[in-house]
């Protein structure tokens, strides 16, 4: 069976992004039992994304809650199954989606995930952890919500992922069990209680057991010691096994006491069943991705409606919708691992992770930015001559009037200006080294009038100027960080 959980983690507690991350791709874990770590063979596997960009994106964060984390877990058995089908083109299909599901609204080239699978419990997790922002419009994100809507489109999740594969249901009246210690329990203990769950489920359906009196009485003969009972689950020890197991489920509650209790329950195994049928469990599949999608469509109503317009959206649609990168293995030397931070460290730091290579699909990203951003500057640098040259002109054009009027000035006939105060470009030689010539006309009102006006022409083109210059540095900046990542 397929089973997700949110962690309850999202680093406001400090620690940032190398909490999760490290916990994902550690060489290493900690046996809480045995209270020892141990080795996890086989490694990790890096399935999607980069550890070390995923750590920088989160604690870049300046919000409180910076990241959402959680796990697709699979039981042993499972596992199997998924294997004899295929399992890395089911594990691809499946953070296919998952991912659809997480940012159904968002658009593919700003999707930000890692996501690393375990398996050396000798059974399928898929870890995944994802930064709290909305990289499309720039804003705060929460991918989970507050709310009982998340668990809802998210059992759907799992529903579909059962229901395609084969999987057994988790949420089978008959096998219900506590969920929420799932991720933290050795593989042999929670294959024990699976084969537990599945005699009593057995017995309640082949009438042996009516009541919960019934089902500790036959544990009882069947050599198990009854080590708690509580309201709604029974704690026992099976032969050989030092450390009680604590069954939880409708058949383990003190309510199942009758033979009607037993029809209600195998009445809604059976309505569950139905529940599960294909096309009903694609249907709502397809309905918690529209909520999803509806819900960031609303929320971000106003700046997509910007970011999402003209030719460079759809261009990076397009290229983002390229598929890139192959897997590879790869060998790192981290300084420090999950281990460090209880004071034990491992004894070995030099850690082989297979990981996926996204670099080819990151550089072309990189580089598809760069050359906008050099297009930009471009665009920028001509806006700047063409102010410059208009500059220029008015300059000229002022300079001629006063020169070489072509109407008689009602204040006087105007003298023509030195020839050693023009330059080549028949600008005054104080207008090219940044000051402006005074006019000469002979009255001392009309050289007021037009010395102000050349100001005001000079003043305004040399601003503009200013102006795109300061466009084509950033643009430049701009280019060189992404050049440097």
């Amino acid at each position: 069976m397929a089973m997700h959980g949110f962690s309850r983690h999202s680093g406001s507690g400090g620690g940032g992004g190398s909490g999760p991350v490290d916990y994902f791709i550690d060489d290493q874990y900690r046996d809480k039992e045995e209270g020892i770590w141990l080795p996890r063979d086989p490694l990790p596997e890096v399935i999607e994304g980069d550890p070390a960009l995923m750590v920088q994106m989160i604690d870049a964060l300046d919000y409180k809650h910076k990241y959402t984390s959680g796990v697709l877990s699979f039981t042993h058995g499972d596992t199997e199954k998924l294997r004899l089908s295929g399992l890395s083109e089911a594990i691809a299909d499946i953070n296919g989606r998952l991912k659809e599901m997480l940012f159904s609204g968002i658009a593919p080239e700003h999707q930000h995930i890692l996501i690393v699978k375990q398996s050396h419990l000798d059974r399928l997790e898929l870890h995944y952890v994802l930064p709290r922002h909305n990289y499309e419009v720039d804003r705060a994100w929460n991918p989970a919500p507050p709310g009982e809507a998340k668990f809802r489109q998210m059992d759907a999740l799992v529903d579909f992922i059962n229901v395609k594969y084969g999987l057994d249901d988790p949420r089978d009246p008959l096998r219900a069990r506590a969920t929420n210690e799932i991720e933290w329990e050795p593989a042999g203990k929670k294959a024990t209680r699976e084969t537990l769950n599945d005699f009593f489920k057995e017995a309640v359906i082949d009438g042996v057991i009516n009541n919960r009196e019934q089902l500790i009485d036959l544990a009882k003969i069947a050599g198990f010691e009854i080590t708690r009972i509580g309201d709604n689950y029974v704690s026992m020890k099976p032969p050989g096994v030092d450390k009680a197991i604590r069954m939880k489920g409708e058949i383990y509650d003190r309510q199942f006491t009758s033979s009607a209790e037993l029809t209600d329950t195998k009445t809604k195994s059976a309505e569950r069943a139905a529940y599960l049928a294909k096309p009903a469990v694609a249907e709502r599949y397809k309905q918690a991705v529209r909520e999803r999608q509806n819900f960031i469509e609303k929320r971000f109503e106003k700046i997509l409606s910007v970011v999402r317009t003209g030719k460079n959206y759809s261009e990076t649609q397009k290229f983002n919708n390229t598929k890139r990168g192959d897997i590879i293995k790869i060998r790192e030397n981290r300084s420090r691992n999950f281990a460090d931070k209880l004071g034990n460290p491992p004894t070995n730091n030099n850690n082989e992770v297979i990981r996926n290579d996204d670099f080819g699909k990151e550089a072309d990203a990189i580089i598809a930015r760069a050359e906008r951003v050099i297009y930009n500057t471009q665009q920028s640098a001509t806006k700047a001559s063409r102010v410059l040259e208009a500059g220029t002109k008015i300059s000229q054009s002022a300079h001629t009037r006063v020169t070489n009027p072509t109407v008689k000035s009602p204040y006087g006939t105007p003298r023509s200006a030195p020839l050693a105060s023009v330059g080549t470009a028949g600008l005054a030689i104080s207008d090219v080294a940044g000051g402006i010539a005074g006019a000469d006309t002979g009255d001392a009102e009309s050289d007021r009038i037009l010395t102000a006006k050349r100001h005001e022409a000079v003043e305004s083109a040399q601003r503009s100027a200013t102006r795109a210059k300061q466009d084509a540095l950033r643009n430049q900046q701009k280019a060189n960080d992404d050049l440097s990542i």
